[in-house]
């Protein structure tokens, strides 16, 4: 989760951060509840959260390779 952080602040920052969602590794949570939260959805909540409050451009590691 620190790679959500570490974009969010770029993002404040100005920076025009580019994060390959499928580059990212997280584990399974538990939530406030104690319910389990898998890896999978987590990845694609962080994924979200970047895009819909731009805080980070979301894409493939594809994407970034044919970008350099």
């Amino acid at each position: 989760m620190s790679n959500e952080t570490t974009a969010r602040m770029g993002g404040n920052l100005g920076y025009d951060v580019v994060f390959p969602i499928d580059a990212m590794h997280t584990f399974a949570m538990a939530g406030p509840d104690g319910e389990r939260i898998p890896a999978e959805q987590l990845a694609k909540a962080t994924g979200a959260v970047l895009h819909a409050m731009r805080f980070a451009k979301v894409v493939d590691t594809e994407a970034v390779l044919k970008a350099v």
